[in-house]
């Protein structure tokens, strides 16, 4: 009984949390709704970027408040962490209906589910991993890594693009697509294995270098025109021409997560020293990430302002798919992945017809908030739990 309540209580505790913080977020943006769309996407960026972070944080701060009030609880504060992000996907709802109108709700529910599936799969298997570790590095530790690395690998292989078809997400893509996509291929001498249509209501296009497969979203489809479309397809065979190097490079992001599943061993072998090695591991890593993106993504443009067909094009399609998205021209530095939109504009050739506007902010106040508040638990949990300052176990 007791269980069923704390469950019940964490989801609507989450949801009412994260409705509440990302409303009183939007404010700045609601005042800018009869300004330009580049200085509405500086406003909205950082408090859509704070509510996607807390989609992982709120779960994450009740799942370690069960976890320090009820040590003994197990499973408990795993079905919380669960309850927690239903919870704080049910209170995203208002927010991403208001930014994005045209999204119906069927679409909306629909990617939601499918984002829970596919997004958070992976950190549950981090997550297992990390609960059934032992205390030390033996066999069964080396098992239960090689077990994780090799879900991880084998994700990055084709593993997402096949349950992802499984669950509707990627379709075959339609005539018009694959004849962009063929012509384009044949034009700059880059073959791809398949293109696939994603089922997404935000305009965007991927590649996969180690499938060597392209993605494209219907939203993209219905916002471009063919030429605009071939321009982004340029963009994205550029990046099946990378180097083994750089693609094992990208690959760097697992290591934001995957070396936590040795926190015990680790905290019990060097004490604090190994969870502040974990720590700095996880801040670095975004940055040496930033920077080997940005590299990517500049060579990728090039090769599509050189094999773009009117001057233009490229840089016209870029524009297309930021304002639609109400993405920054200019991003806050700790976030860009990629080049910011006005300097690739530049770069393709195309002066914008708006002035550089300030750069967007990182993430809105109660991101930085829940940011801080999880890290904190987390460290009272590893003091009290995992002996940190005690050296060994």
């Amino acid at each position: 009984m007791l269980n069923g309540i704390i469950l019940i209580s964490a989801a609507l505790l989450a949801a009412v949390v994260t409705l509440i913080t990302n409303w009183l977020a939007l404010i700045p943006w609601r005042r800018s709704k009869r300004k330009h769309w580049s200085e509405q996407a500086r406003l909205v960026y950082p408090a859509m970027v704070a509510a996607r972070s807390n989609l992982l944080i709120i779960p994450g701060i009740l799942t370690l408040t069960v976890l320090l009030l009820r040590p003994d609880s197990s499973p408990l504060w795993l079905f919380t962490g669960i309850a927690a992000l239903l919870g704080a996907y049910a209170g995203t709802l208002a927010v991403d209906r208001e930014v994005f109108p045209r999204i119906s709700l069927r679409d909306y529910l629909s990617q939601v589910a499918i984002s829970i599936l596919l997004r958070f799969l992976i950190l549950f298997v981090f997550i297992g991993a990390a609960a059934l570790m032992p205390d030390e590095f033996n066999g069964v530790a080396l098992a239960i890594g090689g077990l994780v690395v090799a879900l991880s690998v084998l994700r990055s292989r084709g593993g997402f693009i096949w349950l992802g078809q499984k669950l509707g997400l990627f379709v075959v893509a339609p005539a018009r697509l694959r004849k962009i996509t063929d012509e384009t291929s044949v034009r700059m001498n880059i073959p791809f294995r398949e293109v696939l249509l994603v089922r997404s209501p935000m305009a965007q296009a991927f590649a996969l270098p180690n499938s060597r497969k392209l993605l494209f979203t219907e939203r993209l489809l219905e916002l471009l025109p063919d030429d605009e479309v071939a321009a982004i397809c340029a963009h994205e065979l550029a990046h099946l021409t990378e180097s083994k190097t750089a693609r094992y490079s990208r690959s760097i992001q697992m290591l934001m997560f995957l070396p936590w599943i040795f926190f015990n061993p680790l905290t019990h072998a060097f004490g604090g020293f190994g969870f502040y090695g974990l720590l700095l591991t996880t801040l670095a890593v975004p940055r040496i990430y930033r920077r080997i993106s940005q590299k990517l993504e500049s060579r990728a443009d090039h090769m599509a302002k050189a094999n773009e067909g009117d001057a233009g094009t490229y840089a016209r399609a870029l524009l297309r798919l930021y304002e639609d998205g109400l993405l920054p021209a200019v991003t806050a530095k700790s976030r860009a992945t990629h080049p910011h939109l006005y300097d690739r504009m530049l770069t393709a050739g195309v002066t914008p017809d708006f002035p550089r506007p300030a750069a967007a902010g990182s993430m809105a106040w109660h991101g930085h908030i829940f940011a801080g508040l999880v890290g904190l638990l987390f460290a009272v949990f590893a003091i009290q739990h995992m002996h940190l300052f005690g050296g060994g176990g």
